[in-house]
């Protein structure tokens, strides 16, 4: 079973500017001594949200979305605007995998067929769209869209390591130990079935609920 967590972050210290833009079905809990999350129903859409976009010219907000099994999404929102955006799915190897595997043999289970597979394991090496399609995610990866991370007091250590763990090779060694890297480098280690669904029906009793 596949986990999802979503919310949308920012510095405990602008807690006293988050209260005025809570609705009634959010929850503010205290992440840790650095983050605080307002986690909505709404968290799981990359769409945003003008109650969002209207906070966000009041404070800098971090958007994350992690489904498991399925890709990444994080956003920078600040003065109304995206700063910094970047979306990776998990599973862009195994999705053409199985569109060449149809593509040869039908919608049969040709993957429980090891020589099946291996033709189409073969095939895979002469698809240059897949190292097209990875390289076109991390296009936007750039010491100037990462300095985003800096309205969050991130310095320039924090930034180059951001830099760093944000690389195709990371990327195609393993995607989720990236996002994992990625997250604890933001001070947001752990980051597992945190989402609005979790917490408001008690599964999630990890975190200090702030407007309960």
């Amino acid at each position: 079973m596949s986990e999802f967590s979503a919310g949308i972050f920012t510095l405990s210290k602008y807690k006293d500017e988050l209260f005025p833009f809570l609705s009634e079905e959010d929850l503010l809990i205290r992440y840790n001594e650095m983050w605080l999350g307002k986690l909505s129903p709404m968290d799981m859409s990359v769409g945003i949200q003008s109650q969002t976009i209207a906070l966000s010219k009041e404070i800098p907000l971090l958007h994350i979305i992690n489904a498991e099994d399925h890709g990444f999404f994080i956003q920078i929102l600040y003065d109304g605007e995206v700063k910094f955006r970047f979306d990776v799915p998990y599973d862009i190897g195994s999705d053409i995998f199985m569109e060449i595997g149809n593509e040869l043999y039908g919608d049969e289970k040709w993957f429980l067929d090891e020589d099946k597979v291996k033709t189409v394991s073969d095939a895979m090496k002469n698809q240059p769209e897949i190292q097209d399609t990875i390289d076109g995610l991390f296009a936007n990866i750039s010491e100037e869209r990462i300095s985003a991370f800096e309205l969050f007091g991130f310095g320039k250590e924090t930034l180059q390591n951001i830099q760093n763990i944000l690389t195709v090779t990371n990327f195609k060694q393993n995607s989720q130990e990236m996002v994992y890297d990625l997250l604890g480098c933001l001070g947001l280690g752990e980051f597992s079935c945190v989402a609005h669904s979790y917490i408001s029906d008690g599964y999630d009793d990890r975190f200090r609920i702030l407007n309960a």
